[in-house]
């Protein structure tokens, strides 16, 4: 067992192994609000459909996260409602938990931390009824553990994240094990030990691309780029920032190229070039709008109106920030009563803004 395929001992009911991967791409081509309709035509119920399907909106939660959420929800809820057996054992626990597993994911990458968290709970109480379910709870528990990167328990996640690294490596999960030491690195970073950060991040793009992880390797440089761009080393920057750009291209990769576009908009501006810089998180803002990222978007637009204050451009930063509001509150992205948050909107009132109250809120979102 390795990375994210899973074996099983079951076989489909109709479809073959080698017809199962086009027969999920068709489905999922399908609009959602005509897929129920056309089950049977499209297999639906077929066991070896649904492990494609996974295995597919599980590879695009990074590129597609908005899509894959929907996707896996339409899923969870074709085989819960009415009960469907699924397979010749009935695996219907297994893609269940498959699907809630991949829903939490998405949400988590989407910024909708309670929507995630209950999909996972969902998730666990699934796989709790499937044998050998090892890798799935280890799994599931590395989405616990990258929540609690998003409420600050940095101390446990440096305490958990390496056990989890060697609990994924006895299972011959590479990639899950790198992505433990991600969050460990992450943990790190926002601790303040950028050296120790860069460290880590450097040591997984080495085992990244000893294993041949291509994504992984990609979101080793995005990160090393933040870190170097906080650093103010220009050069080390731009040129991890090259060859993640080269990988994201090929990886079709959007998440991460947001991610890397505000980084180069964060050096460019600590280099005392604000045009350029606004250029870049413009792009990383059209690129967050349209791929879903909302809690990017909403950081994006208080970051652009903190660079236009700077530029004394103060009615474009008052537009970017009422354009950030409505989605923080939609998206229930700050708890109630954040003094920050609360302070910015007395300041608008007062049609005077507050520019600390602003920097903390987008400090806020950029460390989550």
């Amino acid at each position: 067992m390795s990375g994210n395929v899973v074996q099983f001992p079951w076989r489909p009911k109709r479809l073959e192994h080698r017809d199962s991967r086009p027969a999920a791409e068709r489905a999922l081509a399908v609009p959602i609000v005509d897929r129920a309709q056309r089950a049977d035509d499209l297999n639906l119920d077929d066991a070896e459909l649904l492990l494609s399907a996974a295995e597919l909106l599980l590879s695009r939660v990074q590129t597609a996260p908005a899509a894959s959420r929907e996707d896996a929800i339409f899923f969870y809820r074709f085989i819960e409602e009415p009960p469907r057996e699924i397979g010749l054992h009935d695996e219907r626990d297994y893609y269940l938990g498959e699907f809630a597993l991949i829903a939490g994911a998405a949400s988590r990458v989407l910024f909708r931390i309670e929507e995630a968290r209950t999909w996972l709970q969902r998730s666990e109480a699934h796989f709790a009824l499937v044998q050998n379910a090892n890798a799935h709870w280890a799994r599931v528990a590395y989405q616990r553990l990258a929540l609690l990167i998003e409420e600050r328990q940095l101390t446990q996640v440096l305490e958990l994240a390496p056990m989890w690294a060697i609990t994924f490596t006895k299972l011959e999960m590479a990639e899950d094990a790198l992505k433990c030491r991600f969050l460990e690195g992450l943990a790190y970073s926002e601790l303040g030990k950028l050296d120790r950060a860069i460290e880590v991040f450097t040591s997984i793009a080495s085992e990244a691309s000893k294993i041949g992880s291509e994504r992984l390797l990609a979101q080793a440089f995005n990160n090393l780029v933040g870190f170097y761009a906080d650093l103010g080393n220009e050069e080390q920057a731009l040129s991890y920032a090259a060859k993640a750009l080269q990988l994201q291209k090929r990886l079709k990769d959007r998440v991460g190229f947001a991610k890397l576009q505000w980084s180069i908009g964060d050096l460019l501006r600590k280099k005392g070039k604000p045009a350029p810089a606004l250029e870049s998180y413009r792009q990383a803002q059209a690129e967050a709008r349209e791929i879903g990222l909302r809690g990017d978007l909403a950081a994006l637009h208080l970051v652009i109106a903190d660079l236009l204050l700077e530029a004394g451009q103060e009615a474009q930063a008052e537009w970017e920030i009422r354009a950030a509001l409505p989605i923080i509150d939609e998206e229930k992205m700050v708890p109630e009563g954040i003094a920050a948050l609360s302070l910015l909107r007395e300041s608008l009132r007062r049609r005077q803004i507050d520019k600390q109250a602003l920097r903390d809120l987008h400090g806020y979102f950029q460390e989550k």
